[in-house]
Parts: C-alpha cells; structure tokens; sequence
C-alpha cells in the first residue's frame, strides 16, 4: 500500500497547484487488483498526460482546472476503492 500513498502524494501535491516532472510520474509503481488497479492505472495517465500538457496549461487556465479537477476524481475514485477493499 506504500506505492499507492506515493502515488495519491503525488496527487495531492499537483491539487495542491504545483508542478510535477516526468520523471516523478514514472518512478511511481503499484499494485493492486481489479477496479483499484484500474484506478491507478487511470491516474497515472492522467499524471503523464498533465505533464506533457504544461505548456499548454500554462496558456490555458481552462485545461489547467479540467485536468486537476480530473486528477481530483481519479483520487476520490482511488479512495474510495481503498476505504472498500
């Protein structure tokens, strides 16, 4: 469960209105099984994809809050998945 924490850090962190790098996002590893994987799995996407997106949400406050308000409901998800398994 230490690597999901790492990984739900890092969430919090980018909710938080800061930046994260690359290689953050892919130094995160994780385990689970069944809709909690898919969680993860989902998130951790979403993180890549907020990285590679910088320059443009740096132009466009719009995309900045859709992808962590994205970032907000993949951590709800994930949460509440934890809190049931």
């Amino acid at each position: 469960m230490r690597d999901v924490k790492e990984l739900i850090g890092v969430i919090m962190r980018v909710l938080d209105h800061a930046e994260i790098t690359e290689g953050e996002v892919r130094d995160l590893a994780f385990e689970a099984d069944g809709e909690l994987l898919e969680a993860l799995n989902d998130a951790y996407i979403k993180l890549l994809e907020f990285v590679h997106d910088r320059a443009l949400r740096e132009r466009d406050t719009a995309l900045d809050d859709q992808e962590r308000a994205s970032l907000r409901d993949a951590l709800n998800r994930i949460v509440k998945l934890s809190d049931a398994a």
